[in-house]
């Protein structure tokens, strides 16, 4: 079985699956569930939940340049939300 983001190459990503799966925020380290609290606690907007959780908020440690690869998501979970 294939997922997205995880390799088939070695035993790494099969025994990390729940993380990688309910993680939201790498730079951060948020969590899924903390995303979902967030916005089932108010949080209407990115940067709200980016306000909340850290998710969002982190930055590139080689170009210094904020990341923010995982503010699509955050967005899909605000709108699965309401």
């Amino acid at each position: 079985m294939e997922h997205a983001g995880v390799c088939t190459e070695c035993e790494g990503c099969k025994s990390e699956l729940g993380a990688i799966l309910s993680s939201v925020c790498g730079c951060k380290i948020v969590s899924l569930e903390t995303v979902v609290n967030a916005v089932r606690n108010g949080a209407d907007t990115v940067e709200k939940v980016g306000e909340m959780t850290g998710a969002g908020t982190g930055v590139d440690e080689e170009t210094g340049e904020t990341c923010g690869k995982c503010k699509g998501l955050i967005q899909n979970i605000i709108d699965l939300g309401r």
